[in-house]
């Protein structure tokens, strides 16, 4: 960057080589420094920083041609020649060191290019080793570009060559001081949206126009598109209309973009011939011609498109034309650069995140340890888009269970575990665990799973990495990530997600081997929830528990219906926070704590006794309750709710309602709860649940409690057991459990004798 801000400084002068080279040489810190120009077959130097006079005598004349030295070999070939130590510039042009006896240690020779012609090179000499690494190099190469273009103008005035109608000296490139202002925006952007836009506001002074906009193609879900960046000066309205376009025919950008080419429109009858339906819009910004250039990046890529206006007609003569295809290429440049400054921050930022992974990965001690450790979060590793964690499932163990997922679109387990007969996919279970698969695009799914390639794109994901996770011998699972680009992964990215699969591999394997309290907690909770309720005179009761999909989905979910004297029967649900032992252990204490006190307490004066023992439990954790009485023949229910998602009743003829006013969770500091007695009408329906019924991470909690609201309004009145099933049914079939979720479900007789 200071080497383009150095020369972009300078001030204006006829002696363009010599300012050329000074300016690189004392900018870039190096010990000398040559420019020369290819004429004819001969390179000769117009220009030397730094060098003796038998130096500069070595320099040239040389011919073009000879490939022994640096700078005849890079007027030859037009290819960059990179030396970066003493050795390899002995290996590789040993002329050299008989000619030149100095003390460099490191050369660069940079082809000087423009309107796609060799006009020379430029030598630069370091008196250190000089690493030249990927974005060294392309700053190199972008001060070459810069040079050239003020070396093309120097030596067509010198040669006066050039149109010479009326308009020619408006037509001339500019001048450095005239370029300098943009030079030094391009060059002191640090973002590639600061880039776009410093050129947006700088590029039309620049070249004399009177518009300027640039296009930078991003890659989107149904093709790639490109972000357009407009001058200020652009009328509201139209800039609007045009904030991203795609990559095709139909605006003068992407005709530029999609062709790899230019489009020039010299006035509005071209405008309103090529593109009819920019007519209005060309015409409203008050400009009268245009040209749009595609900008092309590294390996022959177009990354975007610059689009400059003037408010009068325009021949566009050669001239012009190839001055403007110079700016392109500046800008290009620069832009290539952006994105590399981009890719390298993002990279260090992968780094780091993955470092911080590695580090919590072996520290884990539980699965759930591990789980939070990759997804840090919430958010998939590595910047990918999307991830999926899946362990073999003990009880299936051809099968894989889920143990988290982010950003991937539903629908796609039948690719997961294809029925039999049904093709295998490069996605699938079978195919991940037994080794890697990487697809850098997602065409091989085509022919296998159209459906999932659909669904994939759909999602904007564009390329896939499997990891196995293995122990020994012993298949754990497999670790899958999805990237919004293709290609995203290079060699060195995949070296670093193997690393993670390795660690990842070894905290599982270490997490099941330490977690000696899984077994226990199963038979904690199994024992405890398997209890048969009741069998009540005045009201069904039906209860289910489904632990979440995951091996060690043990949760602190519970639920208890409790028979009291005059037909009063108290129902109870609580959520303890936690998916091991510890939470098993506490839901049975606090569930044996709310049997004892239930017969000598109302709903409020019971949680109020739970909170006490909640706080003086060695170990305290977040517990919500829900506690209800129902007294079917004095037609009252009676409530009382911890920090617990609302009951819902629905009285006969009526549509569903919750029953809100919630107190803070058990053990929080709280002097008196509240109780609320509601009427409870023979034939009503009441449903008690925790949060892994309703809550999915794609939806506010509002809607979650309104789908199911209209799901117990659809569902069966006169069945405890068909409702729970119902309910089940229509608010988890689709959804992958995070979470433990149990449900309560009771019916009021519709006949019922009263007191």
């Amino acid at each position: 960057m200071l080497v383009l801000q150095a020369f972009a400084a300078a001030p204006a002068d006829q002696d363009i080589p010599n300012l050329v080279i000074s300016q690189a040489v004392a900018a870039l810190q190096a010990a000398g420094g040559v420019v020369a120009l290819v004429n004819g077959d001969r390179l000769e130097p117009l220009a030397s920083r730094g060098y003796t006079r038998s130096e500069q005598r070595a320099c040239g004349p040389l011919r073009v041609g000879d490939l022994s030295l640096p700078l005849t070999s890079a007027a030859t070939t037009g290819e960059p020649v990179w030396l970066a130590s003493q050795a390899e510039v002995a290996m590789r042009f040993p002329r050299i060191v008989e000619l030149v006896s100095r003390d460099e240690r490191a050369y660069a020779v940079l082809p000087l290019r423009a309107a796609g012609a060799l006009l020379g090179v430029m030598g630069i000499s370091w008196v250190q080793p000089h690493a030249f690494s990927a974005s060294d190099r392309e700053l190199l190469l972008a001060l070459a570009d810069i040079c050239a273009i003020h070396l093309q103008h120097w030596r067509r005035h010198d040669d006066g060559l050039g149109d010479h109608d009326d308009t020619s000296v408006a037509r001339m490139p500019p001048s450095a001081v005239a370029l300098a202002p943009l030079v030094h925006a391009l060059t002191g952007s640090d973002t590639i949206e600061d880039l776009a836009r410093a050129f947006a506001e700088q590029g039309a002074a620049a070249v004399g126009a009177t518009f300027s906009n640039i296009a930078v193609v991003e890659p989107a879900a149904t093709g790639p598109i490109a972000r357009l960046y407009h001058v200020s000066s652009l009328v509201p309205q139209v800039a609007q209309r045009y904030q991203a376009i795609p990559v095709d025919g139909s605006t003068p950008l992407g005709a530029a973009m999609s062709g790899r080419d230019e489009v020039w429109l010299s006035d509005l009858e071209q405008v309103g011939a090529q593109f009819p339906e920019l007519l209005a819009d060309t015409a409203a910004a008050g400009l009268a011609a245009t040209a749009s250039l595609a900008l092309i990046g590294r390996e022959g890529r177009v990354i975007g498109a610059l689009g400059l206006g003037w408010d009068a007609p325009q021949t566009f003569p050669a001239s012009q034309r190839d001055e403007l295809k110079e700016v392109a290429k500046l800008v290009a440049d620069a832009l290539v650069r952006a994105q590399m400054l981009a890719t390298e921050r993002a990279a260090l930022e992968r780094s780091e995140l993955l470092h911080h992974i590695l580090t919590a990965l072996v520290a884990s001690a539980s699965l759930s340890e591990v789980t939070a450790a990759v997804f840090v979060d919430g958010t998939a590793p590595y910047g990918a888009a999307a991830a999926r964690l899946a362990l073999v499932d003990r009880q299936h163990p051809d099968a894989l269970v889920t143990i988290a997922a982010v950003g991937l679109p539903e629908g796609l387990e039948a690719v997961w575990q294809p029925g039999a007969g049904a093709p295998l996919s490069p996605l699938s279970d079978e195919r991940s665990i037994a080794a890697t698969v990487y697809l850098p695009t997602l065409e091989d799914l085509v022919p296998t799973s159209p459906d999932a390639q659909a669904a994939l794109a759909r999602a904007g994901l564009r390329c896939w990495l499997g990891l196995p996770l293995r122990s020994g011998s012993r298949t754990l699972g497999s670790l899958v990530l999805a990237f919004s680009q293709e290609n995203a992964l290079g060699p060195t990215d995949l070296t670093a997600l193997s690393d993670l699969g390795a660690a990842v591999s070894e905290a599982v394997s270490r997490a099941v081997e330490r977690d000696s309290d899984h077994d226990l907690a199963v038979l904690v909770q199994r024992s405890l929830l398997a209890e048969p309720l009741p069998n009540l005179s005045d009201v069904q009761v039906s209860a289910r528990y489904l632990p979440a999909d995951a091996r060690y989905g043990i949760g602190g979910d519970w639920y208890d219906a409790i028979p009291l004297s005059g037909g009063r029967t108290l129902l109870m649900i609580g959520d303890v926070a936690g998916h091991d032992a510890g939470a098993a252990v506490a839901m049975g204490q606090i569930r044996a704590a709310a049997r004892a006190l239930a017969p000598t307490n109302e709903p409020a004066r019971l949680l109020e006794e739970l909170d006490r023992f909640v706080t003086s439990s060695s170990a305290q954790t977040m517990v919500t309750a829900a506690a209800v009485l129902l007294d079917p023949r004095n037609g009252r229910l009676t409530y009382s709710l911890a920090g617990h998602p609302p009951p819902m009743l629905r009285q006969p003829g009526s549509k569903v309602h919750w029953l809100e006013v919630v107190d803070p969770p058990l053990g929080a500091p709280i002097a008196n709860r509240a109780q609320h007695t509601v009427e409870l009408a023979p034939g009503s329906t009441l449903v008690l649940y925790t949060d892994g019924l309703i809550e999915q991470r794609s939806e506010p909690i509002d809607a979650s409690l309104l789908r199911l609201a209209a799901a117990i309004d659809d569902g069966p009145v006169d069945s405890s057991d068909r409702l729970c099933s119902s309910l089940l049914d229509r608010c988890l079939r689709d959804a992958p459990r995070r979470d433990d979720t149990a449900i309560i479900c009771a019916v009021i007789d519709p006949v019922v004798p009263s007191r």
